[in-house]
Order: structure tokens, then C-alpha cells, then sequence
């Protein structure tokens, strides 16, 4: 009996069917049993005959679309365990080309085309998975707070993260190089870190974020400054009514 991955394209099988006629015969065959699934053209999952259901994860599935994709955002910080909900019925991934949504047992796999190439993280061998560093995670999610959950999901993460290695925050801020970004970690980090980061990020997040006042999640009537960061927070957060 041959032995089939849990995840696979014809590459992977390619040495137990050589013609690759046989392969797609045999495919057509195990589909019509129930023995497989089809996720897109030229992907397939091996299905538990005891549940009906696949062996893997959304995760997994994430990481196989395509060849350089991966995941960031919210559904890195849920694999690092750092989320109070799960987003069941999408999951965004991450490639270098933008690609059409796909649809796969009522999960939506969409599509953000990304030109960082840095701390991505591969464990194909190990589990199957292409997910980025927990630091650039936590620096997406601030950039961009509406593919985190929000920015209470955001807080939550970095409350509950224990540690974060600060050389690798500063290759994420110095590779977007955004002058807001800037602000709104240096902001959220003292909040959530206070002394247990070193002043001189804080000064070095000071220095590139420049004097405009930005809105951060929040509304006009409805926000308050916090004048160190420039920025303009929700009054219905339990914030100091200035750091100064």
C-alpha cells in the first residue's frame, strides 16, 4: 500500500507515480471514495476516514497555496497562542503576487501580497508550517491593526507574550520605516513593557516619529492625546490622561 503525506502536490508523490496519468487517475479514484480532498488544483489533503475530516491545519494549508507563502498578522499571533478569538471563516496569508481568494470547507484563504522578506520562519520539515517570527507578528499587527483583530487583541498578545527580541523589532520598523509605526509602537511597548525595555528604544522610536498628531483606533470626540507619542487614543481605554 502506498503511503500518501497528509498534505501533497504531484511533486511530493512523484517517486510512487512516475506517470503522472497514474497519478491523476488515482486522484480522480480517491476522490470519488472520500479518501481525499481537493484544495485547489494541484493540492491535495489525505482525509480521516474515521471523522470525514482532514489530517491538517488551516495553518498547513496556508503554508502549501503556494510556494513562498506564509502567515503574519492575526493568525500568527493565534499559532503563538497570543489571541482571545479565532477567525473561522478567513484566514489571510501572505505571498509576493497577489492571488484570487480561495474557498476551502467554508474558510475563505485571502491573499496580502508582501515584499518583506524578513523573519519568516520555515518549518516545513517539522510541521508543515511558514509563519513569521513572533516580532514581526506583533509589528504587523500594529501596522496593520485591522488584519490583528483590532487593537484590544493586539494588547492582549503583548500582555501575554513574555518575551520579545528587540533587535528583531527594530529590523521590522527600519525595513517599513514608517514614521506612525514608530509612533504607535514606541506608545504601546511603554504601556505594556514600561522599564522592561530599555529607554533607548523608546528614544530611538521618539527620534523617527516625527510631530504629527495621528488618530490611533480611535475617534474624534471620542479620544484624547497622549502628547509624548502624538497620538490620539480611545478615552475608553484605561489610559493616563498624558505620558509625558
Amino acid at each position: 500500500m502506498k503511503i500518501l503525506p497528509e498534505l501533497f502536490t504531484y511533486e511530493d508523490v512523484e517517486e510512487l507515480y512516475p506517470n503522472i496519468k497514474n497519478f491523476y487517475a488515482f486522484v480522480n479514484r480517491a476522490t470519488k471514495r472520500g479518501e481525499i480532498k481537493k484544495i485547489k488544483k494541484g493540492l491535495y489533503a489525505l482525509v480521516d476516514r474515521s471523522t470525514g475530516g482532514i489530517y491538517v491545519s488551516r495553518f498547513q494549508i496556508a503554508s502549501r497555496l503556494f510556494n513562498d507563502s506564509y502567515f503574519s498578522y492575526h493568525e500568527a499571533l493565534e499559532y503563538y497562542g497570543l489571541t482571545t478569538q479565532v477567525f473561522v471563516s478567513r484566514f489571510t496569508y501572505l505571498t509576493h503576487v497577489y492571488v484570487n481568494d480561495l474557498e476551502f470547507e467554508n474558510i475563505v484563504y485571502s491573499s496580502k501580497m508582501s515584499m518583506c522578506n524578513l523573519e519568516i520562519i520555515d518549518h516545513m520539515k517539522e510541521n508543515g508550517i511558514r509563519v513569521v517570527s513572533l516580532e514581526r507578528a506583533i509589528i504587523d499587527s500594529i501596522d496593520n491593526p485591522g488584519y490583528a483583530g483590532g487593537l484590544e487583541e493586539i494588547e492582549y498578545a503583548l500582555d501575554a507574550c513574555r518575551d520579545l527580541h528587540l533587535e528583531k523589532v527594530i529590523k521590522m520598523l527600519e525595513f517599513y520605516d514608517k514614521a506612525y509605526l514608530y509612533q504607535k509602537v514606541g506608545y504601546l511597548f511603554e504601556k505594556h513593557f514600561g522599564n522592561r525595555v530599555p529607554e533607548s528604544f523608546y528614544q530611538l522610536c521618539l527620534s523617527k516619529s516625527g510631530n504629527k498628531i495621528q488618530y490611533f483606533e480611535s475617534k474624534v470626540g471620542f479620544a484624547k492625546l497622549v502628547n509624548k507619542w502624538k497620538l490620539m487614543v480611545s478615552v475608553e481605554r484605561s489610559m493616563p490622561e498624558e505620558i509625558s
